[in-house]
């Protein structure tokens, strides 16, 4: 009845959409656990500077620096700025 070029199709499509379905599966539970583990250094600031009667503390920008996914997407926009560069530059 079906053609079975149309079920290798198919599967190969499933396989597609299944792989593609757990990729980013995978990339949200990394995005919320970087989420909590941020959350959880501010509260820890938060709660610090508290205890010090609310003196300024030069921590902030340090918690954005520190993120997990901070070195990783410097990388990428460092390289990509680079092929950029490379591949792309003006024709001045």
């Amino acid at each position: 009845m079906y053609d079975s070029a149309l079920q290798v199709v198919a599967a190969f499509l499933i396989f597609v959409v299944g792989y593609l379905v757990l990729l980013f599966a995978i990339v949200i539970c990394l995005l919320i656990a970087e989420g909590l583990r941020q959350a959880f250094i501010h509260a820890r600031i938060s709660l610090f500077r508290s205890g010090l009667g609310g003196a300024e503390l030069p921590l902030t920008p340090a918690v954005v620096r520190d993120s997990a996914l901070f070195g990783w997407t410097h990388r990428v926009t460092v390289s990509l700025t680079g092929l950029r560069h490379r591949y792309f530059h003006t024709l001045n």
